[in-house]
């Protein structure tokens, strides 16, 4: 009699028997299509047989046919966590992120043609993704903001949508969306696997879309498979980075396209200029197929019109909705600050070009195929209906303008990662902050957690938020925890020196006037730092080196402990008068990581942080800034980072 252990072991030997002849089938089939193709397969200069294969008319009819079986054990051993692991497998090192950015992407021309390729061969055909319904959304600032306020809208109408974004802030399933929630870890698994696994029966050495796709690619093929095995009505589709030869840029006719506010942003692959920003946008173009833009820059509307004229397709502008009609239907947008109001009347106009697609029946709404430069059409939105004030109310986007309240902490979160970005969020944090100051009456410490990552000039960034007059700023690198395993596009050592150069840029742009009187305690954090900046720690230094009014009269030589205890001792005024005002700095430091930022600048008030968080690791908190009663947290610069303190202070965010 068998036992139950060999018994379990003749199943399991039984089932990859299966499964192995399941495999051969399926290459047999893949071969024997080969020789068919071989048969007329000319010598083609940089092509491969396999290309030529998946290319042809009997390449694209088979593979949409065949699937790379897999059993239901390899289902269940091979869940989210595996799957999330094998996607980050995908990811390109520094290195290679460096050279392409170096060399601006020689062969940026090959993504489309690639991305195709890749659809192909996870088992859909063109046919089946151009039949897909699209929205697609390029642009500098704005875009997933966009989206989501798009989204709601048709989702409040009663249609089922589909919303792929980038990057995720949390779990990487948040990119793919259904009816607005990010799809379950196990539908995630499911389609992540079945594609998977597709692609990579059919991988070869063939550079040009043989091989596996890269991180961003994968998932916009796997949002593809998702959103039409799952039918929805309508994809809305967030450009990834630029337009012309972005991954999402394979649809021949979307429904509508939209592009948001254009600004700086990806030089090193996009261009240095805004003009050349602006062609690479409006790539997403298409004849015949409408597409609506915001008012912007001349430069960037000059190119815009002229990208519409060679493509042939007609050009709209969206008029910001005004306060007043918002007022009037009571609707209180469901994204913060006063540049929502734009993103939200593009997302309505997309909307409404989308719906007159859909009760028409066509693929796109046909419209004059261009308009004359100094014609184009401004679209107002005068009233809104009750889906729409629904969707606009509700619209929820973690991580941009988001305000979240704690007993004695308030964090501010927003990703803004361009100059333009970063000047909103400014406006919009020293508004709020500063209300809730007056509640608190004054008693407040406000402090910035700031990170940027790629090739951007942070000190402009620093400069535009050193006017929110914090008290101290403290500057980490996007691993969330010393647990967190490192990604693979960025080392660790890179991480670290990127913050570290932030915080020295932030003291360069932050030693001036406070803007407010300094309390006796922060002037002897003042003159401390000064100290200890000036001296650089020796051991003994005169009292009247470095330009400092002397506190004793007498040449006295002393350590730099001496000084600090004369500070407590004497009048500070003539001290920090003597200080140029350029030398007067905030008080800031570096982390490691996330947590380390957050433990320090909360002084672990906030239990969620403080639990999980070893307090020896943490810089020494000013006296002055323990007295306050409450303290307001500022987190920018970086999505990444944004999502990685949500990650901690909001762990089940995806769930609720």
């Amino acid at each position: 009699m068998l036992s139950k252990k060999n018994l379990s072991s003749l199943i399991s030997c039984t089932t990859h028997s299966l499964v192995l002849k399941s495999m051969l089938s399926y290459y047999s089939a893949v071969l024997q299509n080969l020789k068919v193709t071989l048969n007329n397969f000319k010598c083609r200069p940089r092509k491969s047989v396999f290309t030529f294969y998946i290319e042809s008319e009997l390449g694209k009819r088979n593979l949409s046919k065949m699937s790379l079986p897999v059993s239901n054990d390899a289902n269940e051993d091979f869940g989210y966590e595996e799957a999330v692991k094998a996607l980050l497998d995908l990811q390109s090192n520094a290195e290679v992120i460096a050279k392409i950015r170096q060399s601006r992407d020689q062969k940026k021309h090959l993504n489309v043609p690639n991305m195709k390729k890749y659809i192909l061969r996870s088992g859909l055909t063109m046919e089946q993704a151009d039949s897909l319904s699209v929205i697609h959304v390029s642009g500098t600032k704005g875009k997933g903001s966009t989206c989501a306020f798009c989204e709601r809208i048709l989702n409040c109408q009663g249609f089922k949508t589909g919303l792929f974004t980038s990057p995720h802030l949390i779990e990487v399933r948040e990119r793919i969306r259904l009816n607005g929630l990010p799809i379950s870890k196990e539908m995630f698994s499911k389609y992540f696997w079945k594609v998977h696994s597709r692609l990579k029966a059919t991988q070869t050495e063939d550079v040009d879309g043989g091989r596996m796709p890269a991180y961003f690619a994968f998932l916009t093929v796997l949002s593809l498979n998702v959103f039409i095995s799952e039918h929805v009505d309508v994809a809305v589709m967030e450009v990834g980075i630029g337009g012309q030869y972005d991954s999402t840029n394979f649809f021949s006719s979307p429904a509508v396209c939209g592009v948001t506010s254009l600004g700086l942003d990806h030089t090193s692959v996009l261009g240095n200029t805004l003009e050349e920003i602006a062609w690479n946008k409006a790539g997403i173009f298409k004849t015949s197929c409408p597409a609506i833009t915001v008012p912007q820059d001349p430069r960037a509307i000059k190119v815009l019109i002229e990208r519409s004229v060679e493509i042939q397709n007609p050009l709209y502008i969206a008029e910001p909705v005004s306060q007043e009609l918002l007022d009037s239907h009571h609707v209180i947008l469901g994204i913060s600050g006063h540049k929502q109001a734009e993103n939200a009347s593009l997302a309505i106009q997309l909307y409404r070009f989308w719906r007159q697609s859909h009760t028409d029946g066509s693929s796109n709404t046909r419209l004059p195929v261009i308009n004359p430069p100094d014609e184009i059409p401004i679209l107002t939105v005068d009233l809104l209906d009750v889906a729409t004030i629904k969707g606009l109310s509700s619209c929820n986007w973690p991580g941009r303008t988001q305000t979240l309240r704690r007993e004695h902490v308030t964090y501010y979160l927003d990703g803004a990662h361009t100059l333009e970005s970063i000047q909103v969020c400014a406006t919009w944090f020293k508004a709020a902050a500063d209300k809730e100051r007056q509640l608190h009456r004054e008693n407040v410490a406000r402090i910035l957690i700031f990170n940027s990552t790629g090739d951007r000039d942070v000190k402009p960034f620093l400069s535009i938020l050193k006017a929110c007059e914090f008290d101290g700023a403290m500057f980490c690198t996007n691993i969330s925890s010393t647990n967190d395993a490192l990604i693979k596009t960025v080392t660790a050592n890179a991480m670290v020196q990127r913050a570290e150069e932030n915080r020295t840029s932030w003291d360069s742009v932050s030693c001036c006037d406070l803007g407010h009187p300094l309390t006796r305690q922060q002037q002897a954090e003042v003159i401390s730092d000064h100290l200890d900046h000036n001296f650089n720690n020796a051991a003994e230094v005169p009292c009247n080196t470095g330009g400092i009014n002397p506190i004793l009269k007498e040449g006295c030589i002393k350590g730099i402990g001496h000084h600090q205890n004369c500070l407590k001792n004497h009048s500070l005024g003539p001290i920090v008068g003597a200080i140029h005002p350029r030398e007067i700095k905030r008080v800031s430091h570096f982390a490691p990581t996330i947590l380390e930022a957050l433990g320090w600048a909360s002084q672990c008030r906030d239990p969620i942080v403080s639990e999980s968080l070893d307090r020896s690791s943490l810089p020494d908190i000013a006296p002055f800034l323990k007295e306050k009663s409450h303290i307001q947290i500022l987190v920018t610069g970086s999505l990444h980072l944004v999502g990685g303190v949500l990650g901690i202070i909001c762990p089940d965010l995806n769930d609720s």
